[in-house]
Order: structure tokens, then sequence, then C-alpha cells
């Protein structure tokens, strides 16, 4: 039986919403070029402006001895992120600020945008926060969290009967 979520369907009507206004101003300048949305980053499509402005997605791996964490950011620069370890958690914060600016013989064009975001991530088990690395390169973070002698004394295989 499925849960009715009445924010699902506020966002299909954002959606909805959005994308008849990209049709809508999907005219063209006097000049033949893309008009871009008001208060959007430089005309930016729907689709590509959600995955920017959203919190990044991550992918939490349990290794034999340490979780992985990895998300891709793609525009974050690394000046942009913060990252706090505790032994049971982490949080993760970043901003993404972004300007266009054209400017032809009759025609200018100037917009900026910015958006942040944070997200804390509860973890499975006790880490060594201390011991805790990260890493940034072309987008992507990989947080290496080594685990707790406590939770690595916790694994046990079991046999199927």
């Amino acid at each position: 039986m499925a849960i009715w979520d009445p924010w699902r369907e506020f966002s299909q009507i954002e959606r909805e919403m959005r994308k008849m206004f990209d049709e809508l101003w999907g005219a063209r300048g006097r000049i033949g070029e893309r008009l871009a949305l008001p208060g959007r980053a430089g005309g930016v499509p729907m689709e590509r402006e959600e995955m920017m402005t959203r919190t990044p997605l991550l992918d939490l791996i349990d290794k034999k001895d340490a979780l992985v964490l990895r998300s891709d950011m793609p525009g974050v620069k690394k000046e942009n992120l913060k990252i706090t370890v505790t032994d049971d958690e982490v949080s993760l914060s970043g901003k993404v600020e972004r300007a266009k600016e054209d400017k032809k013989e009759d025609y200018y064009y100037s917009e900026r945008a910015y958006s942040s975001w944070q997200r804390t991530i509860p973890l499975p088990v006790k880490i060594q926060s201390d011991k805790a690395k990260a890493t940034y390169k072309d987008g992507m973070l990989e947080i290496t969290l080594p685990k707790s002698e406590e939770a690595k004394e916790k694994r046990k295989e079991l046999k199927i009967d």
C-alpha cells in the first residue's frame, strides 16, 4: 500500500509550471539569443537548474575498516565546501556562485545566481573522527572515515543453516 505524500503533488505542480515558463520564455531576443528566465541562472533549463541547487546526492560505502562517503558536486569550488565530522555523523555544507555577463553592440545581459545547502548524514557505526580524511577533485568529494575499534569488533559473519 502506497503512502500519500502531499509534497510530491506540490513538486509535480512546480515542475509543470517551470516547464510552462521554460516554453514561454523560449522565445528569441532581438538579436537571435534565447531570453533568460527571470531569477534563473543564465536561462539554464529547468532540469539542469534543479541539479545545481539541490543538496548533492551521495553514496555511503561500508568497507571492512572504514566508511567511504562519495558525492558528486559539479560547480562547487573546494573553498566553498565545509565538512564537519563527529564520531557518529558527517555534516556537509556548500555554496555555488554563478555569474554570467554578455555584452554586444546594442545588448547587455548580466545575471548572478547563488545557492547554498547543508546536510547532516548519520553514520551506521562509530568512527574515529580524528583520523577522517577528505579529498576533492574534479567535482567529486570523497571522505574516508575509519571505523572505531568497537565498530570493527561488532562485525560477525553468520553461517546459513
